[in-house]
């Protein structure tokens, strides 16, 4: 009959972590975003406003909203994210 065994308890280990960006890494400015939970994952979606022409008033009265990135982070990734957000603003003490 076999015996199971526990696995040798090992230390806590945090591995060094180095941050790059390479130069296929997108950055811009998002000022739309919209968020949507599937359940197991959350999907965050980052649009960028670009004017249309104006009228002779000088309003704008349409703007096309485009797609700049979508991104599927895990449940709990998420929460982390929003709680570091929050964080940043002051929302969270």
């Amino acid at each position: 009959m076999a015996e199971i065994k526990d696995a040798p308890k090992q230390a806590p280990f945090e591995a060094e972590r180095l941050f790059e960006q390479p130069h296929e890494a997108i950055s811009f400015y998002s000022d739309y975003a919209q968020v949507i939970h599937t359940g197991p994952e959350v999907v965050v979606q980052f649009y960028e406003t670009i004017p249309g022409n104006p009228v002779p008033l000088g309003q704008i009265p349409k703007v096309t909203t485009r797609l700049r990135a979508t991104i599927m982070l895990s449940v709990p990734h998420a929460k982390n994210l929003g709680t570091l957000l929050m964080e940043r603003i002051g929302e969270i003490k």
